[in-house]
């Protein structure tokens, strides 16, 4: 089976476009759409859809087959469901400039690359966080119970925190607008809890669940 970084990093970026976490009918999808000539290639070699599998059990705790390091993906229902998200979705772009304009960020964006990809505003991010900084005395935690990274593990924990799209991008549409009040800032814990359903759980339901 093929089981190489080139693959696991595809694999990261599909799940991404999909919303951090999906089924292995969508993931297959969305990897052929954005890899298209990769997708020929494995599929010559081999059962594509079987590296697949195996990538994303070799790179999680979750299962049997992993190596011990670089744990990626979490079982969201179970081992055999086939239902599998990114346990650290990539949510920060430090050192990327931002825009002043909060009023909207377009996402879903359709760029011909070498082929079709659908991006992500990663601006949007980094807004999101300095704009929760500026209302909460530039402190981030967690929406739903409140846990700071920061005060729990000093200088390594500064400035850590997940953002959460409360609407797929997989369901939106080409120039669909996010605005910043649709992101959330999360901590993994209470973000993973979110994704255990489909659709998604709200941050409302996950209040109820530990009160």
């Amino acid at each position: 089976m093929i089981t190489n970084n080139k693959m696991l990093s595809q694999i990261i970026e599909a799940m991404n476009a999909l919303g951090g976490h999906c089924y292995y009918k969508d993931l297959y999808a969305k990897i052929a759409e954005l890899h298209p000539d990769c997708y020929e290639n494995y599929s010559k070699i081999g059962n594509w859809k079987a590296s697949i599998r195996a990538n994303i059990e070799r790179f999680s705790s979750d299962s049997k087959s992993f190596q011990g390091k670089n744990d990626v993906f979490y079982s969201i229902d179970g081992l055999g469901k086939g239902h599998w998200g990114l346990r650290t979705p990539d949510i920060t772009e430090q050192t990327m400039d931002y825009s002043a304009d909060d009023e909207g960020f377009l996402e879903g964006k359709m760029a011909y690359k070498k082929h079709l990809v659908r991006e992500r505003n990663h601006a949007l991010k980094v807004q999101t966080i300095k704009k929760f900084k500026a209302t909460h005395g530039n402190n981030i935690y967690c929406e739903i119970c409140g846990f700071d990274f920061y005060k729990t593990y000093g200088d390594i924990g500064k400035d850590f925190i997940e953002v959460h799209h409360t609407i797929p991008i997989s369901t939106m549409k080409e120039n669909e607008k996010t605005k910043v009040e649709d992101m959330a800032l999360l901590c993994s814990n209470c973000h993973s809890m979110i994704h255990r359903r489909r659709p998604w759980l709200k941050k409302e339901d996950i209040k109820k669940l530990i009160q």
